[in-house]
């Protein structure tokens, strides 16, 4: 489901470094390819602005493995 873009700020304690940070933007990219994604690892935080809604993010990431 699509909607106007939002700001989603998501904690991903899975999140230990560059590699997983560019294995789940990938994985954010493939559902929405205009996503926009910021990674904090210290914090392990991923801000997202997208279309979709923060369940399809999650599901998303709970699918790659995060």
């Amino acid at each position: 489901m699509h909607r106007d873009q939002a700001d989603n700020l998501l904690h991903i304690p899975k999140m230990m470094c560059d590699r997983c940070v560019a294995a789940l933007t990938r994985a954010l990219h493939a559902i929405d390819g205009t996503a926009r994604v910021e990674a904090d690892l210290a914090d392990r935080t991923v801000r997202v602005v997208s279309r979709h809604y923060q369940s399809a993010l999650l599901r998303t990431l709970r699918e790659a493995g995060f």
